[in-house]
């Protein structure tokens, strides 16, 4: 099977982050294989003698250098709160002030009505959940789908 540019744009993104190891990626090669065969590129993933030159073939071979969507970025941190890896309050942060995302103006207001429970709410989180849930829960997906590609 083919992947497209995006595709290795994740997987070069994963590589960097460490979210995937070398062995993974030619485990993962490997599991291409079928028996009409193997996609080029695969094949020199799997032939790959580190992640340096995995990540050099992405480069070279598709022009994408693992920086992938906003989208993308913003399910990550979905993921990582739903796996409770984050806060809800720093998940919020991340995305409001670390990545700085072109989201929607609904989007974003909702998340900063959610961040400023924070500084005075009794029940911050049981409140501001409420506006970053369904923020979360409609970017999760999407990382989670990106990743799943390459059984991280």
């Amino acid at each position: 099977m083919k992947h497209s540019a995006d595709e290795y744009n994740v997987l070069s993104y994963l590589l960097k982050k460490n979210a995937i190891s070398y062995e993974k990626v030619v485990e993962w090669a490997y599991s291409q294989y079928t028996d009409e065969g193997v996609d080029p590129f695969v094949e020199k993933t799997s032939l790959a003698s580190d992640i340096s030159e995995v990540l050099e073939l992405i480069s070279n071979g598709f022009r994408v250098h693992g920086e992938p969507s906003q989208e993308f970025l913003a399910g990550e941190v979905a993921s990582e709160y739903s796996k409770e890896k984050l806060s809800l309050y720093d998940a919020v942060a991340r995305i409001l002030f670390d990545l700085d995302l072109d989201l929607s103006e609904e989007e974003r207001q909702e998340l900063y009505i959610a961040e400023d429970y924070f500084g005075w709410h009794k029940q911050a989180e049981k409140e501001a959940v409420n506006h970053a849930l369904p923020i979360f829960s409609k970017y999760r997906p999407i990382y989670e789908h990106a990743i799943a590609k390459f059984s991280v």
